[in-house]
C-alpha cells in the first residue's frame, strides 16, 4: 500500500485522493470495507478544506473556481452561533478531487484562514500566472499540552458523571498540577 503524508492542510485531501486512485483491482474490491471507513474519516473532504487545496492547486481554473465559490460563500448571510462541522457524502467515483463532493447541497461557509483577507486581496492571490506559494501558521494537535489534557479528560470521564461534575474535576486537577513545584534539572530535585 502506498502511503501519503500531507504535507500541510491545503494538500490534505488532494493527497488522500490521489492515494485513493492508485488503488489497485483486487485492492478495489475491499471498498465495502475502505470506503465507509474514509467516509467516516472524511475530514478533508469538508469544503473549508477543499477550498483551500483548490486555492493553491496547479491548474489556474480550479483556483477561479475556488476564488468564486469563496466570494459566494462571503455573500450568504452570517449565522450566530457555533457553525456546525458536518462532513458530506463522498463521491468514490469522481475523477478529480474538486468532485470529491457534491457542491449544490452542502452549506458553504469560508475558510476562517481567508476571512481576514479583503476581496480584492483574494483575487490578487488567486490570479497569479504561477501557483501560489501559501504560508498558512502552524497550528500543532498533539503537543504535550493535549496529551496532558486528553489524560485529565479520560480520567474524569472515568471517575465522575455530568458536564458540571466533570468541569469541576478538570480544573481541579489542572489547578492542583499548576500548583506543584517544577524541577528543571534533577539537581534541582534534590531537597
Amino acid at each position: 500500500m502506498v502511503q501519503h503524508q500531507a504535507k500541510a492542510i491545503m494538500q490534505g485531501w488532494s493527497e488522500t485522493f490521489v492515494h485513493d486512485q492508485e488503488l489497485t483491482v483486487p485492492e478495489r474490491r475491499t471498498e465495502g470495507i475502505v470506503d465507509p471507513i474514509i467516509q467516516r474519516n472524511s475530514y478533508f473532504a469538508h469544503p473549508k478544506n477543499l477550498l483551500l487545496s483548490m486555492m493553491t492547486d496547479d491548474r489556474p481554473h480550479i483556483r477561479e473556481l475556488a476564488l468564486l465559490r469563496i466570494l459566494k460563500a462571503r455573500e450568504q448571510p452570517k449565522r450566530n452561533g457555533v457553525r456546525q462541522f458536518t462532513m458530506p457524502p463522498i463521491n468514490f467515483d469522481c475523477t478529480d478531487y474538486t468532485a470529491m463532493i457534491d457542491w449544490t447541497t452542502v452549506r458553504m461557509t469560508e475558510p476562517p484562514i481567508t476571512m481576514s483577507m479583503s476581496d480584492d486581496d483574494l483575487r490578487e492571490f488567486i490570479r497569479e500566472p504561477t501557483t501560489p506559494v501559501v504560508t498558512f501558521g502552524r497550528y500543532p494537535c498533539h503537543t504535550q499540552a493535549v496529551e496532558r489534557c486528553i489524560k485529565v479528560v479520560t480520567e474524569a470521564s472515568q471517575s465522575v458523571c455530568g458536564k458540571n461534575r466533570r468541569d469541576g474535576f478538570m480544573r481541579t486537577r489542572l489547578e492542583s498540577s499548576a500548583k506543584m513545584r517544577v524541577f528543571e534539572t534533577k539537581r534541582d530535585f534534590n531537597m
